[in-house]
């Protein structure tokens, strides 16, 4: 069937112009003067990056701080600040030439670094109120109230009184991050003489510093992280040996006790979780590892899927006729039994244990576009740069997914009409009914499926320009309507405003923060109450390249941010290199060489390691002299197997291949097993677990593998089994 694209001062209609479009082409691309196309496959991308920034008579105004400062004007410094602090509008300054904060609390950081003389005066402004807010938050144990101390006067003498007791509350509820994160701001920071100040810690506690430091001990043995808490450790006891006071409740030698807690930590049972796999990688945090490793043999089910076919070339024209290949788009998810999958038209719900419909006597598809007057087709240009596709996020007995288009940019003077992708709440609770739509306004388009922490939906967005912009927009949960939209940053890509584009950016969330992945050269968090950003950090961008051989990192495409205690893994698609930052500040701890561009998908983290895959499966080292070093690789030499998304389940990696889907041991890299795809009828693809069976979703179909001795479909094969891999 013949497809029609319509591109700025040229018709294309099937094969039958396709020779007479080539013999344009060739006649101008010489001169490059094609409307609307790019003369050359070859493409640099500018360095600037667009933020936000503080300008003009706010930068003037900080130069005016530093000169009250080095006069001795202490009540204009802090007037002066302050003002800033009141009317910053969020504005961004940067720390260093890589890290930036909103000016309120680059405004702290100045404030906690004044002279003594400066900080006394600011305080006797600030302490009353800040007292009254303290000490009611204390009584009420009201998190909320404490936290207006440190997001308002942090530099107050009841700064490090609040971090304290937000620490205590935040161990109490389970949030081990924030509680580290308090505490951590109460430690004076080691800096070496005249480095200026770009961390956030209390300036002068008169708390005791072996209690807090005890806590941060604590909070890394209750969460886990034996490795970082035997660190700690050895450092407390050198700097506190001989220290005591009350930990878990009773009267103990910190040292004593610590280390009797990290020896029996070790034989703690697993904290209990949930089978369901909900949203992309598992969590809100993206880094959830199925619970149980799956021995499977026996096909159970299969259901098709359309099939979604993307050209190789994201350029409209070339020398040769274009040729095409079928896309690994669907990333089905797990939920209460139901495995739930979504195309770019329809939403379908299936028995995990049979692939029927999931309610007896109902279609599968529990949402059809052209039900809700979105009839159409949503299929993209033929010549597109990205691949369509399709993730969903269930909560709380909710489906939150973008339907429609997956174009999120395109050339400016197209005439090409789309419509916009859209997105769409169902209630599974009422077999799928729609609660709520939501379509952007021209010129908007949604990055991808939102996550839901109940109350709010969170999605990214992207403004359509020459230099697209990445937003994050918060929506009720119930209703739809828009909370807020904030603006996070701009920045060229391949397609330089000439090209059509896909792309499918998703967020991540833990706690009370949103963490974004934009890959336009920066990482930002944001506050999910409001949308207030807590800092963005840029990384260095690959700038140059070739559409007709774009590098490997390019086609990252689905890579949020994976939030691993405290610290957020990153695999942006315009950088060859992973990276790990600080989840509290934004600053980049380490980052690989360039030997990792081809991986595409961050799998999980354990103690030790961070599971990457693409063409090739990673290990990664987290801690000490390994960090950001590659420890273990497969296959070893230049092949590159990878075909489709991996999952990490109990103590196993699987890796799928085409023909096969290989077993490691996800701590040492042994490999344990290998399941033969062939004889199932099967191929690989994007891996669930879900109710105790490895559900693969290919190009065009969703298939089931069932458990050893598990129902057999008719023209399966009986003798297809796990193979040892050979050691």
């Amino acid at each position: 069937m013949e497809r029609l694209c319509r591109i700025p001062g040229l018709l294309l209609v099937g094969p039958m112009l396709w020779a007479a479009a080539r013999d344009v082409y060739a006649q101008v691309q010489a001169i490059g003067v094609l409307p609307g196309v790019q003369s050359s496959s070859r493409f640099e991308l500018s360095e600037t990056v667009q933020l936000d920034r503080a300008e003009g008579t706010t930068l003037a105004h900080l130069q005016r701080v530093k000169a009250y400062l080095a006069d001795g004007q202490w009540d204009e410094a802090v007037e002066t600040l302050c003002a800033l602090m009141e009317h910053s509008e969020d504005k961004l300054i940067g720390v260093t030439d890589h890290r930036f904060v909103t000016l309120r609390d680059y405004g702290h950081l100045r404030l906690a670094a004044l002279p003594a003389e400066a900080l006394a005066l600011y305080r006797s402004r600030i302490d009353p109120v800040a007292q009254r807010w303290y000490q009611e938050g204390l009584a009420t144990r009201d998190r909320r109230l404490l936290a207006k101390v440190v997001d308002q006067a942090f530099a107050s003498s009841f700064g490090d009184d609040a971090l304290m007791a937000i620490g205590e509350l935040a161990l109490e509820s389970g949030d081990h991050a924030a509680a580290r994160w308090c505490w951590q701001r109460i430690v004076p920071a080691e800096l070496p003489p005249e480095t200026p100040l770009t961390w956030p810690g209390y300036p002068d506690t008169d708390l005791d510093l072996a209690a807090v430091r005890a806590r941060l001990v604590l909070v890394s043995i209750l969460e886990g992280s034996r490795t970082r808490a035997r660190d700690e450790l050895e450092q407390f006891t050198r700097l506190h040996g001989d220290a005591r006071g009350r930990l878990g409740g009773r009267e103990a030698d910190y040292c004593e006790a610590l280390r009797t807690m990290r020896a029996e930590s070790a034989d703690w049972p697993r904290p209990p979780s949930s089978p369901d796999w909900p949203t992309f990688a598992g969590s809100p945090a993206r880094n959830k590892i199925a619970s149980e490793t799956v021995d499977v043999g026996q096909l159970a089910w299969r259901a098709p899927l359309p099939e979604i076919r993307v050209a190789e070339s994201p350029l409209p024209i070339g020398p040769s006729k274009p040729e095409y290949r079928p896309a690994l788009s669907y990333h089905p998810v797990f939920s209460a039994g139901l495995v739930l999958v979504n195309t770019r038209r329809e939403i379908l719900t299936l028995d995990a244990q049979t692939g029927q419909p999931a309610w007896q006597g109902a279609a599968a598809a529990i949402y059809r576009a052209e039900l809700e007057g979105a009839a159409g087709d949503p299929s993209d240009p033929l010549h597109t740069l990205g691949a369509p596709r399709c993730t969903m996020t269930v909560f709380d007995g909710k489906v939150y997914a973008r339907m429609g288009t997956a174009l999120t940019g395109g050339p400016q003077d197209s005439a090409f009409s789309i419509r916009p992708g859209y997105l769409v709440c169902l209630d599974l609770a009422a077999e799928g009914r729609l609660m709520w739509k939501f379509v952007p306004e021209d010129g908007w388009a949604l990055e991808g499926s939102p996550l839901s922490d109940g109350a709010s939906v969170y999605v990214a967005m992207r403004r359509n320009d020459v230099r697209p912009q990445a937003h994050v927009a918060c929506f009720d949960a119930q209703t739809g309507r828009p909370r807020w939209r904030r603006f996070v940053c701009g920045a060229e890509t391949p397609a330089r405003g000439t090209l059509f584009q896909t792309t499918h950016n998703l967020l991540t969330l833990c706690g009370e923060t949103i963490y974004y992945n934009t890959n336009l050269g920066a990482v930002a968090a944001l506050a999910a109450e409001d949308g207030r950003l807590k800092w963005l950090s840029l990384y260095p961008r690959a700038r140059q390249g070739d559409l007709m051989q774009l590098a490997p990192h390019w086609h990252r495409d689905l890579n949020p941010c994976l939030y691993d205690h405290g610290t957020l893994l990153v695999a942006p698609a315009d950088s060859p290199r992973l990276f790990a930052l600080d989840a509290a500040t934004g600053q980049i701890l380490w980052q690989t060489g360039p030997e990792v561009t081809d991986v595409v998908h961050l799998l999980g983290a354990t103690e030790e390691h961070l599971i990457a895959a693409g063409g090739r499966l990673y290990w990664v080292g987290l801690n000490g002299e390994s960090a950001g070093r590659v420890k273990h690789r497969w296959p070893d030499g230049a092949e590159q197997p990878g075909h489709g998304r991996g999952v990490l389940a109990g103590d196993t990696v699987l890796f799928p291949t085409r023909e096969k889907v290989y077993m490691f041991d996800v701590q040492t890299a042994r490999p344990r097993k290998v399941l033969d795809l062939v004889p199932l009828g099967a191929t690989g693809g994007n891996l669930l677990i879900a109710g105790g069976q490895l559900v693969i979703a290919t190009e065009n179909e969703l298939i089931a593998l069932g458990r050893h001795g598990g129902p057999l479909e008719k023209g399966a094969n009986p003798t297809a089994m796990l193979e040892v891999a050979p050691r």
